[in-house]
C-alpha cells in the first residue's frame, strides 16, 4: 500500500530508539533491517531519501552512486570518517549528525567514562588479572601496580569529552594539563605545544576530532617527545594517529600500556586480524582494545538517535 511518505531505510536497528522510530515513522515510510553486506546496503539503498546509519557501514561513492533518490544520511555521531561526505554533498545531499552539537553533546558521558574505564583497567591490569584467576592463580604479586593520585595526566583536546575526564582526573587528585588548538578558558596547566605536553605527562589521552588537518596527527615526531613508560589511550578515532609507530615504541618499552576503543582499519573487519595493536594484544603486550563501544550505553545511543531525528524532522518542517 503506497502511503504518499519519503522513504528511510535504518540499517542497524538493534536496540534502535523507539522514541526516534515513533517520530521517524509519522513522517516517514521506515523500513528497519540489520543489513549483512555492501552487497545487500546497495540493492537497499536505491530508492530511499533517507538513511539512518551507525558504524557498520562506510558509505562511500560507489555506495553513493547507488542511491540516486538519497537526500539525507542520519547518523548519530560526532566523526564522520565513515561517510564521504564532500561527494555526498556534491550530489545534494546532506549528513545529519552531531558534529558540532556542542551544547547537546555537554549532556552525554559515556565516551569520558569508557575513557576512565580503560584507564583503571590498564593501570590497574584489571584484565590480565582476571585472567590470572580464571586459569586458577592467585598471585598478587604479579600485578603489583600504582595509584592514579598524584600522577600527570596530560589531555590532548580540552572539548567535551577532554573536560569531562579532567573532571574525573581531579576527583582522583592527579595533577592535569593540556594542549588545545583553540582559546580554551581552563584553570588546568596549558601547554603551548603538543610536544611539550607529550614530554611531561605519564598518562596522555587522545581527544582530537578526526579530520583531514588531524590524520595522523599524533605521528612519530610527536611520540618521541613521550617519556619512557607513559600511558596513551585513544577513544577518539584510529585515523588520528600513527598505529605503526605506536606498536613500534611499545614493544621499545616506550609506553608502559596502550589502551585504545578504535583502530584505523576498523571499518573493514575483515582485516581487524592483521592491526599492528591486535596482533600485540595477542602477543600480551599491556594493550587493552575494545571495539568502538565508548558511545554504545544504551541510554547514550537512545538521546543520540532522538536528537538525530529530531534535526530531520525539523527540516521537514513538521514538529513533535
Amino acid at each position: 500500500m503506497k502511503t504518499g511518505k519519503k522513504k528511510l531505510l535504518i540499517t542497524e536497528p538493534d536496540n534502535f530508539s523507539q522514541k526516534a522510530l515513533t517520530m521517524l515513522s509519522q513522517a516517514f515510510d521506515v523500513k528497519s533491517i540489520k543489513i549483512k553486506d555492501r552487497e545487500e546496503l546497495q540493492l537497499e539503498i536505491s530508492s530511499v531519501d533517507a538513511i539512518f546509519i551507525r558504524l557498520g557501514f562506510v558509505i562511500d561513492k560507489e555506495i553513493l552512486n547507488k542511491a540516486s533518490n538519497l537526500k539525507f544520511i542520519l547518523t548519530a555521531t560526532t566523526g564522520l570518517d565513515h561517510i564521504d561526505v564532500d561527494y555526498f554533498k556534491s550530489l545534494g545531499g546532506e549528513v545529519i549528525s552531531l558534529k558540532d552539537e556542542v551544547d547537546f553533546l555537554k549532556s552525554i558521558p559515556s565516551t569520558a567514562e569508557h575513557t576512565w574505564a580503560l584507564l583503571l583497567a590498564l593501570l590497574k591490569k584489571v584484565p590480565t588479572s582476571f585472567d590470572h584467576v580464571k586459569k586458577g592463580g592467585w598471585n598478587r604479586n604479579l600485578f603489583i601496580n600504582t595509584n592514579l593520585k598524584e600522577k600527570k595526566i596530560g589531555i590532548l583536546g580540552l572539548g567535551r569529552v577532554g573536560s569531562q575526564v579532567a573532571d574525573f582526573a581531579k576527583a582522583f587528585g592527579m595533577e592535569i594539563g593540556f594542549f588545545d588548538v583553540k582559546n580554551v578558558e581552563s584553570n588546568f596547566l596549558r601547554f603551548n605545544s603538543p610536544g611539550e605536553l607529550f614530554n611531561w605527562a605519564d598518562i596522555i589521552t587522545i581527544h582530537i576530532p578526526y579530520s583531514v588537518e588531524n590524520e595522523k596527527f599524533i605521528d612519530k615526531e610527536l611520540l618521541s617527545f613521550v617519556k619512557k613508560g607513559t600511558v596513551l589511550i585513544n577513544t577518539s578515532r584510529g585515523g588520528v594517529w600513527d598505529e605503526n609507530e605506536v606498536a613500534r615504541l611499545t614493544v621499545n618499552g616506550n609506553f608502559s600500556g596502550i589502551a585504545t576503543d578504535v583502530l584505523e582499519n576498523e571499518l573493514n573487519e575483515e582485516t581487524i586480524e592483521l592491526n599492528t595493536l591486535v596482533d600485540l594484544a595477542r602477543q600480551n603486550y599491556n594493550v587493552i582494545i575494545t571495539p568502538h563501544i565508548a558511545g554504545a550505553t544504551k541510554e547514550s545511543m537512545e538521546m543520540t538517535e532522538d536528537f538525530v531525528a529530531k534535526k530531520l524532522i525539523s527540516k521537514r518542517g513538521i514538529l513533535f
